[in-house]
């Protein structure tokens, strides 16, 4: 993952500038510490800006799906929302301006003050890493009025940011304008020892606006190895035309790993800067968060299966209290067979069943017919015990089986939906409404084989759903023979499917399973009315009539 950049700021500027200048304030939203929402509505068109200082996803882009991000809005608003919202909200931005060089933007704004003055007010987002911040100041005194966060001395000596003092810009980068550069003074610069390493961290570390992943993808892209003059002059012409924004052209990898402006990136295109920045860093959000969620449920499945286990370990160790328990009948049976034997602490009498003598051990106060129940009494307690344990086992095996499946579903999860089905089903959230659980109900993963709809149910929410809902009688059912695996469902009614459709599904089934990675595992298939519940727990279930694919 690559930062946001001081040219891509640049570029959703000079974007956007049109539709940012003269925009109204409408509503401001701080979902987080770290995070702001300004909604702005301009040529009868509504947006949201999204702000993000965040040291590891800092960046701003308009977004159109916050649930995508994992974004919620606090019920009480933090104390700089309420600031903001106090001078800024119903206001208009009258200028834009990103200060050269800077990765920071700053939106002014006319605020008239309780006297009836006329004051220039600017919200500043700095977009620098673990130094990123929001910034409301008066433009007029340059005061700042309030900071998403302080930054005291104890944090940086060199700049301090809170209400009531003075607002400084980030002190200047030693770097030079490539667009006032020379071609001579650059090809100078560069003709010597250089690799390609070396040579894009020294451009970099030359010019504002590039950055050392940009300077490689040009390099790249010019396809040289010997960096001699002739090739320095047309990697000095492509930067200039990057910076200047003359030929850009949108596009990230298909990892999402890196972006660019570049024209010949060679990356996947994106119709606009703003396209570019919010699917990039929302992807990346998407995933830190999903992994967290992820870290969250692992640990409580694998609490609740150390426990399982434990009770499991201790209710077999009752099983091998089975001989024991025929031994205490043996020796109330012996016992009842001899009732006129002495009474004595121990007694030594014959066993009939294996031919030998016994020795068991007697209650002086008692008579023999009592020591035999008394044996007896224990025989029965020590078997309803047994008895005990082996339900016990049968159902903490059950338990294990579906902590481990909830443990595999929440490994193939892909999205926050998938995630927040499985935390409500083990007992993480417990506000869900109805109507939202019956939205997440249609959250399937569906893809054409063949001209077929196929589905995917990768929890055991979708699992039910899927059988219950979507499935025809008709329709044919895929899944790993004898593990954990996604529910594959092909709706195929009464129509004839070819063998490549099949395979096809299989191989998709083998995908999400346990097994994904094995040279071939088995994978059974049957049609839909064949396969049902087998108990009260979603998602178990038993077949018949299956046949079997090798992929």
């Amino acid at each position: 993952m690559i930062n946001f950049d001081a040219l891509t700021l640049k570029a959703f500027v000079e974007e956007n500038r049109e539709f940012l200048t003269g925009a109204a304030i409408k509503k401001i939203q701080q979902p987080s510490r770290r995070e702001l929402l300004i909604q702005l509505r301009n040529n009868g068109e509504n947006k949201k800006l999204y702000i993000n200082i965040n040291p590891e996803f800092f960046h701003l882009c308009f977004v159109e799906d916050t649930q995508k991000r994992g974004i919620t809005i606090p019920n009480e608003a933090p104390m700089f929302c309420m600031l903001l919202r106090k001078y800024i909200q119903n206001g208009k931005i009258t200028k834009i301006v990103q200060p050269f060089g800077e990765r920071i933007l700053e939106m002014h704004f006319e605020y008239r003050d309780s006297l009836g003055d006329t004051n220039t007010i600017c919200l500043a987002a700095e977009l620098m890493g673990k130094y990123s911040n929001i910034i409301l100041y008066n433009f007029d005194t340059k005061i700042i009025i309030g900071c998403a966060h302080n930054v005291g001395e104890e944090k940086s000596k060199y700049r301090e940011l809170a209400g009531t003092l003075p607002y400084i810009y980030p002190e200047k980068q030693n770097k030079s304008d490539i667009l006032s550069e020379s071609e001579e003074n650059f090809v100078r610069k560069f003709t010597g020892n250089f690799d390609e390493i070396s040579l894009s961290f020294a451009v970099a570390n030359e010019y504002y606006y590039l950055t050392n992943p940009l300077v490689k993808q040009v390099i790249k892209a010019l396809n040289g190895s010997d960096f001699d003059e002739r090739f320095l002059k047309k990697l000095f012409l492509l930067l200039q035309k990057t910076v200047s924004l003359q030929d850009i052209k949108p596009s990230a990898d298909i990892e999402n790993n890196e972006f660019s402006l570049f024209t010949d990136s060679g990356f996947k295109p994106f119709p606009s800067v703003n396209k570019m920045i919010n699917d990039y860093f929302e992807h990346n959000m998407l995933q830190k968060l999903l992994k967290q969620r992820k870290q969250k449920i692992t640990l409580i499945l694998d609490s609740h299966i150390k426990k399982l286990l434990k009770q499991t370990e201790i209710f077999r160790a009752k099983l091998l209290e089975t001989e024991k328990a025929d031994n205490y009948k043996i020796k109330a049976d012996i016992l009842m067979m001899n009732i006129n034997a002495e009474i004595k602490p121990k007694i030594t009498l014959f066993n009939p069943y294996d031919n030998q003598n016994t020795e068991i051990e007697l209650d002086t106060n008692c008579s023999i017919i009592q020591n035999a129940n008394r044996y007896y009494k224990l025989y029965k307690k020590t078997k309803t015990a047994i008895e005990y344990a082996e339900n016990k086992i049968e159902e903490t095996e059950a338990l294990l089986e579906e902590k481990e499946q909830q443990k595999f579903y929440t490994e193939i999860a892909s999205n926050l939906e998938e995630i927040e089905e499985i935390e409500e089903e083990i007992g993480i959230k417990t506000d869900k409404t109805k109507e939202k659980r019956v939205k997440k109900e249609h959250n399937l993963d569906m893809r054409e084989i063949g001209g077929f709809k196929v589905y995917l149910g990768k929890n055991s929410v979708q699992n039910d759903y899927l059988l219950s809902k979507i499935a025809a009688p008709e329709d044919l059912w895929f899944h790993p023979l004898n593990m954990h695996g996604a529910h594959v469902i092909l709706k195929c009614g009464n129509q004839k499917v070819d063998d490549e459709v099949l395979l096809s599904c299989a191989k998709l089934a083998k995908r999400f399973s346990k097994a994904q990675q094995n040279a071939k595992i088995p994978i059974i298939y049957t049609e839909r009315k064949y396969v049902k519940k087998a108990n009260s727990k979603i998602a178990f279930v038993t077949y018949k009539n299956e046949k079997e694919i090798y992929c």
